[in-house]
This record gives structure tokens, C-alpha cells and sequence, in this order.
């Protein structure tokens, strides 16, 4: 097992997905991929909706199992479809919470993973991923993120230079980073699984925290992505970068 300077922060809601849960079926996951003391710390970020107290106890006593500790935030919690802006604020509001965590900003590098993630490997194993994502980060500090990205399947790497709007560069076999034309708002930060620096989070959420009421009219990434580049002072718009998919991937459950 190799030591990584790095925090296992995962983000929970007793609301769930769809009325499903799947916070157990997350981290048993994680747990049979890689071994729990990877991780310096292992967070789970709980936002607990009123009246749903008996779910959050049940939570806390899985993670107290696990060897997980809970930081809860107690809030009325609104799903995306109903409220855009109220949710991605509260979100917001739980990135700082979990950063801000004095144990958390111990370790230079946190693996941000939400409950509903299911880490998917293919010819390496996750804590090689890992391991290869932080050095990439070490070796590259204009690059702000290591993603793994959602996807259904492994899927064949496309060329940089061609015109499709997920073009990336090749950095080398294992890492790849967003081009221009990645997406319409081009390259952006995601709050899909990703390796990031601890310290750069923290203050660039403390940052986000000026622009809640926006976030009804930008989505809440993109926002994300511009505070990131704008906190650490990276100017180079190639910033985010992501595994292989054809080696890690994240399938959603939720």
C-alpha cells in the first residue's frame, strides 16, 4: 500500500437519490477497490433534512463502521429539479464546510467523491490511479484537478485536434486534459469524482461563497471552474485534467 498525502471527503444527504440511498453501496465499493488507509482522513459531508433525523443516525452508525467521520450540516434541502440556485447554494455551502475541516487541510490532496459514484478500473488498479494522479499534480501545478470522468462504458480516446467538443490532450498514457472545445463552456471544473489540492478548494470556496445568488443563472460548474482559475491565479484555460477512461471511470447510481 503506497502513503499519498491525500483526504477521502464524500458528500451525503439524507434526502438521497430518487428516494434510494446509496451512501453504502458508494463507499463498500471504494472500500473493495482500495484500501480505507490510503486515505489520511476519510469525511463524510452529511446534509440532514428536518425530519429525517432516523436516516441520518442510520448513516452516521454505517460510517462509525467504516471508520469514516461525519460532519453534519442541518438544512432544508431541495432537490436541483425543484430550486436550482437553493441547492447549488447549499452545496456550495458544504464544499467550504468540508475543506474548512481543520483535519482535512492537513493532507495537500483530497479525492472528492459524492455518494452515488461507483469507481469502474480497468488494467490498473485505484490506488495506482491515485497515486499516478497526484504525482501528475505534483509534477504540474497549472493543472488543477484529476477527474475521473462518468462514462457507460471504456471507450476508444479521441484525437486532440479534431473537431469533436470533448477534445482533449494527451499528457501521457494515464492522463488526459481538457482541450478549448472540451464542452461549450469549454474546460471546466466538475463535481464528479476528482483528485484536487486541498488549499485550493478551500479558497476558492470562500470566494464562491460572494456568488450564491448567482447560481440560479450560471450553472453551478462553470462558475466553479472561472473561481478556481481566478483564485489559484491560473491564467492558462487548459487547467483540468482527467484519467484514462479506458483505464477509470465513474459510473452514477443515483
Amino acid at each position: 500500500m503506497s502513503t499519498i498525502p491525500i483526504n477521502l471527503i464524500v458528500f451525503c444527504t439524507t434526502m438521497g437519490h430518487g428516494g434510494n440511498h446509496t451512501y453504502k453501496d458508494c463507499i463498500n465499493d471504494l472500500y473493495s477497490k482500495v484500501d480505507k488507509n490510503v486515505f489520511k482522513n476519510r469525511l463524510l459531508h452529511l446534509k440532514t433534512r428536518k425530519g429525517e433525523e432516523d436516516i441520518a443516525e442510520e448513516i452516521k452508525r454505517f460510517c462509525e463502521d467504516k471508520d469514516v467521520r461525519v460532519l453534519e450540516t442541518v438544512e432544508d434541502i431541495v432537490h436541483h429539479s425543484e430550486n436550482h440556485q437553493i441547492h447549488s447554494a447549499g452545496y456550495f455551502k458544504d464544499i467550504l464546510t468540508a475543506y474548512s475541516d481543520s483535519e482535512i487541510q492537513k493532507q495537500k490532496y483530497s479525492f472528492w467523491l459524492e455518494d452515488d459514484e461507483l469507481l469502474q478500473t480497468d488494467s490498473i488498479t485505484l490506488e495506482s490511479a491515485l497515486v499516478e494522479s497526484v504525482k501528475f499534480l505534483e509534477e504540474n501545478p497549472n493543472q488543477l484537478c484529476v477527474r475521473f470522468n462518468r462514462a457507460k462504458e471504456f471507450g476508444e480516446p479521441m484525437d486532440a485536434g479534431s473537431n469533436s467538443k470533448h477534445e482533449y490532450f494527451f499528457e501521457n498514457e494515464n492522463i488526459f486534459t481538457q482541450a478549448i472545445n472540451y464542452s461549450e463552456w469549454g474546460p471546466t471544473f466538475t463535481f464528479q469524482p476528482n483528485i484536487n489540492r486541498t488549499k485550493q478548494i478551500f479558497l476558492a470556496w470562500q470566494e464562491a461563497q460572494k456568488y450564491l445568488d448567482n447560481l440560479g443563472n450560471w450553472h453551478c460548474e462553470v462558475v466553479s471552474g472561472s473561481i478556481l482559475r481566478q483564485v489559484t491565479n491560473i491564467e492558462k484555460e487548459t487547467a483540468f485534467s482527467f484519467f484514462n477512461t479506458n483505464k477509470v471511470f465513474s459510473k452514477t447510481i443515483g
